[in-house]
């Protein structure tokens, strides 16, 4: 065998997660201005996957985590702040 056909170590090569769709369903459902990041970081991670430049990819993945997570507690956040203020405004009141 070459030294060209020798296989390369797959330890830590595998492909990181994409979270694109966990994106665009957090910016639909809880935070845009804070999903539109993490879906850019989400779209980032699904191109360097396709271009094999996967420390590029890990980088983007965990942006894109990172910005996913800061999105659902900031819209977790702010609805649940309007739900109180609209019940003491008695919105909800029969």
């Amino acid at each position: 065998m070459s030294e060209l056909e020798q296989p390369l170590p797959t330890q830590g090569l595998e492909s990181p997660r994409i979270y694109l769709w966990w994106a665009i369903a957090a910016t639909a459902f809880c935070f845009a201005p804070f999903g539109i990041v993490a879906i850019w970081f989400g779209y980032r991670t699904l191109r360097a996957v396709d271009r094999n430049d996967l420390d590029a990819a890990r980088k983007s993945s965990t942006a894109s985590r990172r910005w996913l997570i800061v999105t659902v507690i900031v819209g977790l956040i702010i609805n649940l702040t309007l739900l109180v203020i609209f019940g003491l405004m008695g919105a909800f009141s029969t």
